[in-house]
């Protein structure tokens, strides 16, 4: 597909016009709206997901569009504009990086293309869509109604991959992972969920089922593994049944067939497994593809955190993915608010939540690694951006260099450097006032040994009196 029309418009700077790209989102939302029963259609011919799931695909997606376009104000754009001609500073000025290259994931792939392409075009940029050529319904119809939307000259649908002399111009957002340096990449990471004694375990049991079976169970954040404190183990698995037969039969009750043609699923797999034990089956749920909750006992908080280490996951999870990260994608952490710190704190994933389960987030791609959330957005429009700040007012540290550098004043230049060789101010605190968790492990074992000590010469010693007394 001949793109020179999208590098053209990129260098005009057309997109940075606030009115255009105003303008287009009216044009997105409109045809949207007008074609939102065949996206409902197409949508779950793909996915198979019931109504409420498909309506809230579209719900979410198209708040995703009217959250950016609010973000959108031509008046504040002014004011940065003109900021240096009124004698301001331009701190956070910023502008689009050109073209953004879009490869979506399938699961909830309307929400995907949706919440991405409209950040980019909020944040100014031009836009390719990379959508293949396959027999799903909805990329069809988008290849039919997004190119009537948006401008010919700043959005584009490509089939193929186009060769890296045009890819090194644009910023890659991959929700599928990527092996590029550099872009918006989805990791394809696990997620893990710990349940702790002190959970409410009824909650923790709807939520975990919720974010497993639910979407079909596809989803980046559904728990790959639910490790389970051994005493809560028993309450946890009965609350876990009850939950899971509302996902695993259809809305009058009969079993929801799978949409894969495939026969031999994870189930199987593990029904083969002497280690592993099935608690609930039937006739089709072991059938239907990715809704299985595995479950791992764990005895404490630590045991739960080194198994949450990709060396022990690979142990645990070999049936169902293989690992390829060091980091986790999230952590579902349902314990105590202090036991929850502590798990967060040393389980190293992307994002942890506490305690509840984010529905919104079972949609669309993980979150690119390395980039601030943002709890409104899947994407924040300064992802989309480059810094460009405008600067009219030198700082205190320009003051600094030029009063050393030219010398026209040894007095100045003499106190700015007796100022920095002065001691750093006091943090306060006392020596030894703490006790930390090493000290605290050195005085232990100190004690141990002191008291071991102490009973070892105590028995020698009775006995040494009681052998001279007899003698």
């Amino acid at each position: 597909m001949d793109l020179s029309r999208i590098i053209a418009a990129d260098i005009d700077g057309r997109v940075h016009n606030t009115r255009y790209r105003q303008a287009q989102f009216h044009r997105l939302q409109a045809v949207l709206v007008e074609h939102v029963a065949e996206i409902q259609d197409a949508i779950c011919a793909d996915s198979g997901h019931s109504a409420q799931e498909v309506r809230a695909e579209i719900v979410l997606a198209l708040q995703e569009l009217r959250t950016h376009f609010l973000s959108l104000s031509l008046e504040k754009d002014l004011e940065n504009e003109y900021r240096i001609a009124n004698g301001k500073d331009s701190l956070d000025g910023s502008r689009g990086t050109g073209i953004v290259y879009l490869v979506p994931c399938t699961h909830t792939l309307f929400f995907s293309v949706i919440s991405a392409l409209t950040a980019a075009l909020a944040a100014g940029n031009c836009i390719v869509l990379e959508l293949p050529q396959t027999t799903m319904a909805l990329p069809a119809l988008l290849r039919q109604i997004l190119p009537n939307a948006l401008d010919h000259d700043t959005f584009a649908i490509t089939a193929h991959r186009p060769d890296s002399s045009f890819m090194n111009k644009t910023l890659l957002v991959a929700q599928t992972g990527s092996d590029a340096s550099s872009g918006l990449i989805s990791p394809a990471a696990r997620t893990v969920a710990i349940v702790d004694r002190t959970a409410n375990i009824v909650e923790a049991a709807q939520a975990l089922v919720a974010a497993r079976f639910a979407l079909g169970g596809r989803s980046a954040y559904a728990p790959d593994v639910v490790l389970v404190n051994e005493f809560a183990m028993k309450p946890f698995v009965e609350a876990v049944i009850q939950q899971a037969s509302r996902y695993l039969a259809g809305e009058n009750g009969e079993a929801r067939q799978s949409s894969s043609s495939r026969r031999s699923g994870l189930l199987d797999s593990i029904q083969k497994e002497r280690t592993a034990r099935v608690l609930v089956s039937g006739s089709q749920w072991g059938k239907i593809d990715e809704k299985v909750l595995l479950v791992h006992a764990v005895t404490s908080l630590d045991d739960a955190i080194d198994i949450s280490s990709y060396a022990s996951l690979r142990k645990y999870l070999q049936l169902a993915n293989e690992i390829r990260n060091e980091t986790l994608a999230a952590t579902y952490a349902f314990a105590a608010p202090a036991s929850a710190k502590y798990l967060t704190q040393f389980i190293d994933a992307d994002i942890s939540w506490v305690n509840h389960v984010p529905s919104h987030m079972l949609l669309g791609p993980a979150l690119p690694r390395n980039i601030p959330y943002n709890p409104n957005t899947r994407y924040a429009i300064s992802s989309f951006q480059r810094p460009r700040p405008q600067l009219i007012t030198p700082p205190a540290s320009a003051y600094t260099a030029r009063t050393i550098l030219e010398n026209t004043n040894s007095t100045n230049s003499d106190n700015l450097w007796r100022a920095v060789l002065t001691p750093l101010p006091s943090t306060k605190q006392r020596p030894g006032f703490k006790i930390g968790f090493f000290e605290q492990g050195i005085i232990t074992g100190g004690v141990l040994t002191l008291a071991t000590l102490f009973a070892t010469v105590s028995t020698i010693g009775y006995y040494t009196w009681i052998y001279a007394r007899r003698v």
